[in-house]
C-alpha cells in the first residue's frame, strides 16, 4: 500500500489491493471523504447504524497519517491532564478520562468482534524525566492522573536501556498493526452495504440548501444529506488554518537482538520528547522509535533527524537491523484538545482534527461523537470537542504564535530564494531547491538521472512557499502543511490543487 512519503513505513508490509466497491447510487445519507483510521471507523459506524453512506478518498485507504503512524493507543494525551484541568476545568478532564476508557473499549471490541488480526497487545507506559529539571512537571502529571483516578504510579525502574532521573507507570495502554485493522474494518463496513471508492477526486464540490453535492474525478456527481472531512484540516480556507498547525514526526524501526521482558511503552519529557515501544510480530521483536518533531516546511536538514534519532537508539539499545524509517505529520489545535463535530455555520459538515500525538485514540473517539450528532444527539463530550467552541484563554497564545510563524514564512521564503540565471545552475542531484529565475520563484529538484522537475513554488492554498523535505522528497507548505510530490502532485491538503509545472526550455 502507497502512503505520502518516499520513504515506507513499517507498516506498508499489507499488499495493495482494489478497496473500491461496485455500486451504482449516487444518492447517500452521508459521503465521508479520508479512508484512514478516522473515515474508516466512521463509515463503519454510522454503517452499522443504518445510514448509507459512501467513503471516499483520492488514495489508497491508509495513504495519509494511518500509515505513518507509531501505533500508539494511550488513555492520556499531548496535553498533559493537569494542563487539561488548568485550561479547562477538572470536570471536562474527567469527562475526557471516561471517554478515552470508552474509546479503547471501543477499538478491543471491534478486534474481538470481527476477529482482527493485528498484533493487538495491550502494555503499559512509562512517562519519565531524562534530567532533574524535568521532576517537578512529572510530579504534576503524576498528581492530576491520581487527582483523575487514571491508573499511575511511580516507577523505580524503566523497561528500556535508557537513562533516567524520575519514572512514572501509567497502565491501560495498548497497540497495534494500524493498517491490518484498518482493512479489517474496511471489510466489515463493505459487508454491511457500504460503498468505497478510492483513487478519485473531489473536482467540484456544493453545499447548497443543506445537499451536499459534489463531482469526481471519473465524472461521477453525488449528492448526501452530510459530509464529513476526515481529512485533517477540512478543503480549502476556512477558520481552522488559523486553529491547527502542522507537524513533522520522524520513525525508525530495528530488529531486536533480544526479546524484551515485556512490551511496553515510554518517553521523556523534553521539547519535542523522544518515544519509543516495542512490537512483536510473530516471534520476532522491534524497537519502533520516533520524536524530534518540528513544524512542517521549519526545517531545511530534515534528513539529519533520521540520523540523531539513530544515535539515539545506537547509543541504548542492541538490534540487528533497521528495518524502516520514515516521518510523518500531524496537526496540533490551538488549545491543546482536537477539533471533533460539527463544522461552524455549516450544520450538515462536520470534522475531525487537531489530534496532536494521538490519533489512533481520537481518530477511534471521533465514532463516539459525529454518529451521535448525525442522529440528533449532542452530548457533554461532543460540546467539549466542537469545532466551534471559544477558549480564548486556552488558544490565544497558540493562534498567535502560529499566526506569526505563517506570515514570516508568507514574506521571507520569497525574499530568501537563490537566484540561477540558467537551470544549469541546479546541479544537484536527487536535491530540492527554491530559487529565483527571470523574476519568478520556483522550486525544482533534480532526480538521480539528472532530470529536472520545475514547478511554481506558490502553494496554490494560501500563497506560501514551499519547502523542500529531502527526508520524505516532497515539497511542504509551511503555513498551513499542504505537501505535493516533485512532479507537483498534491499530497495532502488543505491545498486542492497541485502545484504547476513550469517549462525549463
Amino acid at each position: 500500500m502507497k502512503r505520502d512519503g518516499s520513504n515506507k513505513s513499517f507498516w506498508q508490509t499489507v499488499e495493495e489491493q482494489n478497496f473500491s466497491t461496485d455500486f451504482s447510487d449516487l444518492e447517500f445519507d452521508t459521503i465521508i471523504v479520508g479512508a484512514g483510521i478516522t473515515g474508516v471507523t466512521l463509515a463503519k459506524e454510522l454503517q452499522d447504524r443504518g445510514l448509507k453512506c459512501l467513503l471516499l478518498d483520492k488514495e489508497n485507504p491508509g495513504f495519509g497519517t494511518t500509515g505513518g503512524t507509531t501505533a500508539h493507543i494511550n488513555n492520556f494525551y499531548d496535553a498533559s491532564y493537569d494542563e487539561i484541568m488548568h485550561k479547562f476545568g477538572e470536570e471536562s478532564a474527567r469527562l475526557l478520562v471516561k471517554s478515552t476508557k470508552d474509546t479503547l473499549d471501543y477499538i478491543k471490541k471491534n478486534v474481538l468482534k470481527y476477529s482482527i488480526d493485528c498484533d493487538f497487545s495491550t502494555c503499559n507506559f512509562f512517562l519519565f524525566s531524562a534530567e532533574d529539571t524535568q521532576n517537578e512537571k512529572l510530579d504534576s502529571i503524576l498528581a492530576a492522573h491520581q487527582q483523575l483516578d487514571v491508573k499511575t504510579t511511580p516507577s523505580a525502574t524503566l523497561p528500556f536501556n535508557l537513562p533516567f532521573a524520575k519514572a512514572i507507570r501509567i497502565e491501560g495502554q495498548a497497540q497495534f498493526h494500524p493498517l491490518k485493522y484498518l482493512i479489517r474494518l474496511l471489510d466489515a463496513y463493505r459487508q454491511a452495504g457500504g460503498a468505497i471508492l478510492t483513487n478519485q477526486s473531489i473536482v467540484e464540490y456544493q453545499n447548497q440548501e443543506n445537499e451536499i453535492r459534489l463531482k469526481t474525478s471519473d465524472e461521477r456527481i453525488f449528492t448526501a444529506k452530510n459530509i464529513i472531512w476526515a481529512t485533517h484540516i477540512p478543503p480549502g480556507k476556512n477558520r481552522f488554518d488559523l486553529l491547527v498547525a502542522p507537524y513533522r514526526s520522524y520513525v525508525l524501526t530495528l530488529k531486536l537482538r533480544n526479546p524484551p521482558e515485556i512490551l511496553a511503552q515510554t518517553a521523556d519529557l523534553y521539547d519535542p520528547y523522544h518515544y519509543f515501544r516495542y512490537h512483536r510480530d510473530g516471534d520476532t521483536y522491534y524497537l519502533i522509535a520516533g520524536g524530534f518533531d518540528h513544524k512542517t516546511g521549519d526545517e531545511n536538514n530534515t534528513e539529519k533527524h533520521f540520523n540523531d534519532l539513530k544515535e539515539r537508539v545506537d547509543k541504548y539499545f542492541e538490534y540487528d537491523e533497521l528495518t524502516a524509517q520514515w516521518s510523518s505529520q500531524y496537526y496540533v489545535s490551538a488549545d491543546g484538545l482536537p477539533y471533533i463535530g460539527r463544522m461552524p455555520h455549516e450544520p450538515n459538515v462536520y470534522i475531525a482534527t487537531g489530534y496532536g500525538g494521538n490519533g489512533m485514540t481520537f481518530g477511534s473517539m471521533a465514532s463516539l461523537i459525529i454518529p451521535d450528532l448525525l442522529q440528533g444527539k449532542e452530548t457533554s463530550l461532543s460540546k467539549l470537542l466542537s469545532p466551534a467552541r471559544v477558549k480564548p484563554v486556552a488558544s490565544a497564545k497558540s493562534v498567535l504564535s502560529e499566526g506569526w510563524n505563517a506570515t514570516q514564512h508568507f514574506i521571507m521564503d520569497k525574499l530568501s530564494a537563490n537566484k540561477i540565471k540558467e537551470f544549469e545552475d541546479v546541479p544537484l542531484l536527487q536535491q530540492g531547491s527554491v530559487v529565483k529565475y527571470q523574476g519568478k520563484t520556483l522550486a525544482v529538484y533534480r532526480d538521480e538521472h539528472g532530470a529536472l522537475y520545475c514547478l511554481s513554488s506558490i502553494c496554490p492554498h494560501m500563497g506560501c512557499t514551499v519547502s523542500w523535505n529531502a527526508a520524505e522528497k516532497s515539497w511542504d507548505c509551511p503555513c498551513h502543511g499542504s505537501r505535493f510530490d516533485i512532479e507537483g502532485k498534491l499530497l495532502n491538503g488543505p491545498a486542492v490543487s497541485g502545484l504547476s509545472r513550469v517549462d525549463t526550455y
